[in-house]
């Protein structure tokens, strides 16, 4: 019951996140469509894409940074439960060759 409901709202979550990219992929579509009125205008937003390509390439990389870091972890959660598991299954073992 916890874990269908934990997906739930991981599904509801992500559904909003797509939403807000959508809507704000449609506005710079509808925003970069627009012609510029005058010279200043053009270049004022030859300025603002090469900040906003700056902030999206500084995102992605502390993005890939994070998805190493939990690559790492899950590694490592990883091998402890393969030794957990064995060390339980050779418990497991010496209790019954006891009997």
């Amino acid at each position: 019951m916890l874990e269908s409901r934990k997906s739930r709202q991981l599904e509801l979550r992500v559904g909003r996140l797509k939403a807000r990219a959508r809507t704000k992929q449609q506005w710079l579509e509808k925003l970069l469509s627009s012609s510029t009125e005058n010279p200043r205008q053009s270049q004022l937003r030859k300025r603002w894409i090469a900040e906003a390509l700056d902030r999206i390439k500084d995102t992605q990389d502390r993005l890939a940074y994070r998805a190493s870091l939990i690559d790492a972890y899950s590694e490592h959660l990883h091998v402890l439960e393969m030794t957990l598991m064995g060390a339980a299954e050779e418990k497991g073992s010496k209790t019954e060759s006891k009997s």
